[in-house]
């Protein structure tokens, strides 16, 4: 036919197209008519490509209006090609409806706000209403719940029990834990962690809650933390302690209340066996408004101690004497000289001799 028929059929310039020994190209594509497209699919379609790889193909040797369609209708209706082509592209997963308000909507295993409880046993739905209730007393009930569709949530006692505390439950699509995939990058994230810690030598539960609460003071893709989207605060941890502290005055204005002088002397309530005791002391040192360091007399120890705990006195210190080291001397010894002594006479009384007659 007359080139400039096809090109009016085509609905395109001449510049695209050129007639070449009998043959119509556009560009170095050869125009391919009606009758032959069929055979020319074939022969692309040789060793079941998929369709990008027959467009690919396609685009290096032939062209006709709405080549693409044709291939991609091809590939859809080859059997060969069905059974084993790859999972198609997913789809981007629905956002879940922002709540109103902090725990309206709670996810099983899923939220930026993770909690985290360990389980001996294997998990079942008694156990899990008991860790649940646990979350729940010190957050509230939500109004819905999600889960996946495990055995522990679909059991009578579960429904009963959230038929109970007016919470709607839902559940995922089975086997496609997308719709539920922050549950699964936030459970990947703390197994990770843990699997991380398995040296330590800490208890569980300590690491699981170390972990839990950096995981809370860690900003998100967001830059906020979960801290901060769920408590409107930032979590204090140790990296805050390179910043210095300083104590701000209070500015809260109270009525006046009695003061004590450094160096006053006071009473200074204590127990002792469970027993009041008042032992005198001095202040040493004021802290604050209210509270105030004292030493007593029987002791150097320092205590702090309210306004309350004290009383003033006018009872003196008991006075100490101190008394020097002691210091021993060692005096050498002068020996004792012995004497020989004359024995004593001995004295004898001799009886009277009786007269002679």
């Amino acid at each position: 036919p007359d080139l400039s028929k096809i090109l009016l059929l085509n609905n395109s310039n001449d510049s695209e197209f050129t007639l070449v020994d009998g043959i119509i190209f556009r560009g170095d594509r050869v125009v391919i008519p009606a009758s032959l497209r069929a055979r020319i699919l074939e022969e692309l379609h040789e060793t079941h490509l998929g369709t990008t790889k027959m467009k690919q193909l396609a685009r290096r040797y032939v062209y006709w209006p709405n080549i693409d369609k044709d291939i991609e209708h091809l590939v859809k209706g080859c059997e060969s090609c069905a059974l084993t082509r790859s999972n198609p592209p997913k789809a981007p997963v629905h956002p879940w409806e922002h709540p109103q308000e902090n725990w309206e909507r709670v996810h099983i295993a899923r939220s930026k706000w993770a909690d985290v409880k360990i389980l001996r046993d294997a998990p079942s739905s008694a156990n899990t209403i008991v860790l649940l209730e646990q979350i729940f007393s010190v957050h509230r009930y939500p109004q819905v719940l999600v889960s996946d569709n495990a055995t522990i949530f679909q059991s009578d006692t579960f429904h009963k029990y959230c038929k109970t505390k007016g919470i709607f439950q839902k559940f995922i699509a089975p086997g496609h834990p997308a719709t539920n995939g922050l549950a699964e990058r936030s459970i990947q994230t703390l197994k990770n962690r843990l699997t991380a810690a398995s040296s330590d030598r800490a208890p569980m539960l300590e690491k699981v809650q170390n972990i839990l609460l950096r995981y809370r003071a860690t900003p998100l893709a967001c830059g906020q933390s979960p801290a901060e989207l769920y408590l409107h605060r930032k979590l204090r941890i140790r990296m805050n302690a390179i910043f210095p502290y300083r104590p701000q005055a209070s500015s809260i204005v109270t009525s006046p209340a009695r003061s004590f002088q450094v160096g006053e002397r006071v009473q200074v309530r204590m127990f002792i066996q469970n027993k009041q005791v008042w032992q005198f002391g001095e202040v040493k040192k004021k802290l604050g408004q209210r509270h105030y360091s004292v030493s007593l007399d029987n002791s150097e120890q320092s205590l702090k101690r309210h306004v309350n705990q004290l009383r003033s006195t006018l009872v003196p210190k008991p006075k100490t004497v101190t008394l020097g080291p002691t210091v021993v001397y060692d005096i050498p010894r002068t020996r004792s000289v012995r004497t020989s002594t004359p024995p004593a006479a001995s004295s004898c009384t001799t009886p009277p001799q009786p007269a002679c007659p």
